[in-house]
């Protein structure tokens, strides 16, 4: 009596076991991506000076026939400008007025740093789908599976009945 039981029991749980199988669910990757960008820029720019002069003023005298300073009355220099020089040779007046170089080119770079996070997150697709028909068929055999299964246990119920009260 105990075998037969032990059988039943153990059919009952392997058709069970059998039934509660199912397919995996799909499989979710995630992929974290960080990307930084760094632009650099470069500026330049150009500054204006303001105008600068030096000035030479003097009086002028002729003797034996040429001409000759008589009095210098005015020699500025500017800001940046040195006083000129100033030469008489044979009637004919020179003046030299000099200004060193200046570069007034300016240049810089200046960096902006931009961060940002791609995430992407794949799924596993299935290409073999279950038709509507499929569907109808697998829950049919369950249906039927429960109702073999409730006329299984009434017949073992019948036939142990008498044996379990005893």
């Amino acid at each position: 009596m105990t075998q037969k039981l032990n059988r039943t029991v153990f059919l009952f749980f392997s058709i069970l076991v059998l039934v509660s199988c199912k397919s995996p669910k799909p499989v979710l990757s995630e992929e974290k991506t960080k990307i930084i960008t760094l632009k650099e820029t470069v500026h330049d720019t150009v500054f204006k000076i303001q105008k600068d002069s030096s000035s030479f003023k003097a009086l002028l005298e002729c003797q034996n026939g040429k001409v000759v300073f008589k009095n210098v009355t005015q020699a500025e220099p500017g800001r940046t400008l040195k006083s000129p020089k100033v030469r008489l040779d044979n009637n004919k007046i020179a003046i030299d007025c000099e200004l060193k170089e200046q570069e007034l080119y300016a240049r810089w770079k200046s960096q902006q740093i931009k961060e940002a996070e791609v995430q992407t997150i794949q799924t596993t697709k299935f290409v073999n789908h279950l038709t509507s028909w499929q569907k109808l068929q697998i829950w049919l055999g369950r249906l039927l599976f429960i109702v073999v299964l409730f006329l299984v246990i009434r017949f073992v119920y019948k036939i142990y009945k008498p044996l379990w009260f005893q």
